[in-house]
């Protein structure tokens, strides 16, 4: 069982992550405005990480909001693609180009990732993500963040090194 190690991914881990980041700050959007908060409160409570609680008032512009939000939001989703990364490489190299392996890993990891942002980091720092609908956003960390991740890699590592079907 062979086992790679980065930097082949590297490259991977940030692009993927932003991709998967900007899906799920697709889904972000379509949950606040299902709820009736408007669909630039996801990002006013990214920028807030940086810019404090004034991010949710008329002190900081929409512009702002979505530029230091977005920053913050892709940021953080870059970092959890390169961590994606370093757990892709310790993966079985016959594992990697399975849709199925990876589809559970990449939504298990969207699920570590929603522990670690919300239920770590903004219980002691941002406590304004505590506000959304913990379930959901376990769900859609899940499928939002961690599946596409997954998916990307399996799709690189699949062209990288396409897998032989056994014969019927």
């Amino acid at each position: 069982m062979e086992r790679r190690t980065p930097p082949w991914s590297l490259m991977n881990g940030l692009l993927f992550g932003v991709a998967a980041g900007v899906m799920l700050a697709l889904a972000e959007t379509a949950l606040s405005v299902a709820a009736g908060d408007g669909p630039f409160y996801p990002v006013r409570m990214s920028a807030a990480v940086l810019l404090g609680p004034p991010a949710f008032t008329p002190q900081v512009s929409t512009g702002m909001a979505v530029a230091v939000g977005l920053a913050v939001h892709l940021t953080i989703s870059a970092g959890w693609g390169l961590m994606y990364t370093l757990l892709d490489a310790m993966l079985p190299t016959d594992s990697r180009g399975r849709w199925e392996f990876q589809a559970a890993v990449g939504m298990l990891f969207g699920i570590f990732v929603w522990l670690v942002d919300f239920q770590l980091l903004a219980r002691g720092y941002f406590p304004w993500f505590l506000d959304a609908p913990q379930f959901l956003q376990i769900v859609w960390h899940a499928v939002f963040m961690g599946l596409p991740l997954a998916l990307l890699f399996t799709a690189a590592e699949r062209r990288r090194s396409p897998l032989v079907e056994p014969a019927p």
